[in-house]
């Protein structure tokens, strides 16, 4: 993830507001455990107390003998156990496809440029997202694949939120998270043309095919990108074959068991499960078994809380041995794997591809999320088991099994895997900022704080000035402009516009936060802007009143290239959040 750099300098001052810099926003991510602040000031003291606990966040999906959610339980019917003692259940909530649905409504014509983020029909149940691998999906089964799911969407749950994520030439965003099915549909169907969603994808062999590497690489970045979005996110894996390294083998390859399992835990602590969807269909004669490229090995040896051992001590439970080669016996044990790691479910020896996506979605959609404060305070980086158990041992339990008990407030990932410069990392905001998570191109429209936006193009395009190319020197998606042997060349001049955009907000305390990014249509942030609104009208609000509307202005520079707008309003006080996404160009205005 990329930073939201402060390029404008230019502040307009609106109605009551007064409108100062406030910097970047992009931060790190947050710890395994969620960490609870509670804080009482004394009145005219200096004087503040704060406490914090760690907590642990496990997602629990239970289903009886029939595959029917379990509904009803109370904190009671659960005993949590890590590294097999007792821990306490500190909360529990209950989670369903149909409950706390948001506010919608039928809106009526708006203005030309005039957007709000209230939602036209119910969102419920978590956020989904579809990774649709082409790199190992043979060409054969591909369109078969695309068909199926293109009958998936338009029978889809109304209201469940899908982004669509595409391994082809590279890992792509090609969409958001959205209810709407036509636009699912446009998507994933053959017939439109969509960068990075080929009719076939013929060079799997040249991206990394097979490549557990690849993989790793792959859904360290899908963790990056839901890492803050609050809930739980269920990960539809559409694939031909799972190439990862979990387990022993015996031939020369590096061992990357390591990397793997802390990729499933950099998942699972963003609130991630992963659901597997094999769509080769039953296979009468696995190549795999006549081949005997299967093993009898055991779970591998190693120190106690070593990480590697914990996808074998998991496929050791489920009654697989250590199992190497390339087999569909392999094949299988990592989906069930990778879903036990992270609370999933894995899908395959079926044809009807359609109706294991269907079931996946609704796998995920009815759960439990406990918290527990873990007795155990030594971070120390080692992996330590999780287990869940109920009164009735007659149902069904999935979460997550394990995780990596790194230090509070430390990133979801490694330290290697942080690819930053020093000078990139400068004032970033404090890990766990929700702005960072919910400015992401694609993200989930927040509706926590209502607000309406108008977007006015003040200019035509037009050559940038040297001031103004002096706001994108520091812009991602300008750094390939430069070259390394000359690092002070000025950049070239580009085409762009002003935009001036108009919010109405819906507030009650005048402490607001207003943001706005630029992307292209490879997700490459091109420009943005962080302000901080503050209550400049020295007669205070009225404190009675439930709410006040609140006017802001922002100016903001659009590249060429620009393909849509994202907008934020953020209220500083509780945290609480609006977002929307616009696409570009704007209509024409009288």
């Amino acid at each position: 993830m990329e930073r939201l750099p402060s390029s404008l300098r230019t502040i307009v001052p609106a109605l009551g507001l007064a409108l100062s810099l406030a910097g970047a926003i992009f931060a790190q991510q947050n710890s395994p455990a969620s960490q609870k602040s509670l804080t009482a000031e004394q009145s005219g003291a200096a004087f503040r107390f704060q406490l914090n606990v760690n907590r642990v966040i496990v997602d629990v999906v239970i289903t009886d003998a029939s595959g029917k959610p379990v509904l009803g339980l109370t904190k009671q019917d659960f005993s949590v156990h890590e590294d097999g003692k007792p821990q306490e259940v500190l909360s529990l909530d209950a989670h369903s496809l149909d409950s706390n649905p948001s506010y919608f409504s039928k809106l009526p014509t708006m203005p030309s440029n005039t957007f709000v983020n209230i939602a036209t029909e119910p969102e419920r149940g978590p956020l989904y997202v579809l990774l649709l691998d082409l790199v190992n999906t043979e060409q054969e089964d591909q369109p078969y694949a695309r068909q199926q799911l293109l009958k998936f969407v338009d029978g889809k749950p109304q209201g469940t939120r899908f982004a669509v994520f595409v391994l082809s030439d590279g890992l792509h965003l090609v969409q958001g998270f959205t209810a709407d099915r036509e636009r699912l549909r446009a998507t994933l169907d053959p017939s439109h043309s969509i960068p990075h969603v080929p009719r076939i994808f013929l060079l799997g062999a040249n991206y990394g095919r097979n490549d557990a590497v690849t993989m790793v690489s792959v859904f360290r970045l899908i963790a990056l990108y839901l890492e803050g979005l609050p809930g739980r996110k269920n990960v539809i894996w559409v694939s031909g074959k799972f190439p990862l390294d979990l387990f022993t083998h015996n031939d020369d390859r590096p061992d990357q068991r390591a990397e793997a399992t802390e990729m499933l835990d950099a998942l699972t602590r963003s609130e991630s499960a992963i659901y597997p969807v094999d769509v080769t269909g039953v296979q009468v004669f696995p190549a795999g078994r006549l081949t005997g490229a299967t093993t009898a090995r055991g779970p591998a040896s190693g120190p106690p809380g070593t990480v590697v051992s914990d996808t074998n001590t998991v496929a050791s439970e489920m009654g697989y041995a250590g199992s190497v080669g390339e087999s569909i016996d392999t094949n299988n044990m990592v989906q069930d794997v990778v879903a036990q790691m992270t609370g999933g479910r894995a899908f395959y020896g079926r044809n009807d591809i359609g109706n294991m996506l269907e079931e996946a979605t609704a796998a995920g959609s009815d759960y439990y999320t406990l918290t527990y404060s873990p007795t155990n305070q030594n971070f120390d980086g080692r992996s330590r088991r999780i287990r869940v158990e109920l009164a009735d041992k007659n149902y069904h339990l999935e979460y997550r099994h394990a995780y990596l008990a790194t230090a509070p407030q430390s990133p979801i990932l490694p330290a290697r895997y942080q690819s930053r410069k020093k000078e990139e990392t400068a004032n970033l905001r404090p890990i766990g900022d929700s702005l960072a998570a919910y400015m992401q191109h694609g993200a989930p429209m927040a509706r926590e704080v209502y607000f309406r936006a108008h977007v006015q193009a003040l200019d035509s395009p037009h050559v940038a000035t040297a001031a103004q190319m002096a706001n994108l020197v520091e812009q991602p998606t300008y750094f390939r402009e430069r070259q390394k042997k000359h690092p002070s060349k000025p950049l070239r001049p580009i085409q762009l516009q002003t935009y001036l955009v108009e919010y109405q907000i819906i507030a009650r305390i005048p402490k607001l936060e207003v943001a706005a990014g630029l992307y292209d249509d490879d997700s490459q942030l091109l420009n943005g802007d962080v302000e901080e609104a503050s209550w400049a009208n020295p007669a205070p609000p009225d404190a009675k009143a439930k709410f006040t509307y609140f006017r802001v202005q922002q100016k903001i520079y659009v590249p060429e290239g620009a393909t849509s707008l994202r907008l934020a309003v953020r209220d500083l006080s509780t945290d609480r959040m609006g977002t929307m996404e616009i696409p570009l160009p704007l209509a024409a205005e009288p």
